[in-house]
């Protein structure tokens, strides 16, 4: 029996999955397994590497809409946020137009009064210079008289009548006057 047994096991020597005489049920099992296989994959397997893969793809198609969605409204911000400060910038150039032409209303009416009251004063300096001058002139004609008689009685030692002397200087500035 030993020596059967070597025999046997001599002539099956080498890989078993290429003995011929063993061939056909080695198919056999092969397309059984393959078929549970099959059915284990396609039935359990699959369904969840599907699940996952739809919602792998609903969930990037909702990240995708999402970002869509808010760079549209960051681009409704921006377009808001220039507007905003298009009409911000408008406003400030309008009070800065109207805050201008309000000084310089102001400048010119402070101006024309300051016109006014310098030509007042001046009028009035000239009203006080003219009188001055008159009352001047008035009284110069008296200082002159008194003047020309204290030179006459010094000069020429005698007394002078005051009536002619003052005569005689009220004519000589009537001819300085006219000429």
């Amino acid at each position: 029996m030993a020596e059967a047994h070597t025999e046997v096991a001599h002539k099956e020597a080498g890989l078993p999955q290429l003995n011929i005489a063993t061939f056909e049920e080695q198919v056999v099992w092969l397309f059984l397994t393959f078929i549970v296989l099959f059915v284990i994959v396609s039935r359990l397997v699959l369904p969840r590497v599907t699940k996952v893969l739809e919602e792998r793809e609903e969930r990037i198609a909702n990240d995708l809409d999402t970002a869509e969605r808010l760079r549209k409204d960051a681009e409704d911000v921006r377009n808001a946020y220039e507007e905003a400060s298009a009409k911000a910038r408008k406003q400030a150039q309008d009070t800065i137009l109207k805050a201008k032409e309000k000084i310089q209303s102001d400048i010119a009416k402070a101006q024309a009064e300051l016109e006014e009251t310098l030509a007042a004063k001046a009028a009035e300096a000239e009203a006080r210079i003219a009188k001055a001058r008159d009352e001047a002139l008035a009284s110069v004609g008296d200082v002159a008289g008194e003047v020309a008689s204290d030179l006459v009685a010094k000069l020429a030692g005698i007394e002078g009548d005051d009536a002619a002397v003052s005569g005689a200087v009220k004519a000589a500035l009537a001819d300085a006057k006219g000429a």
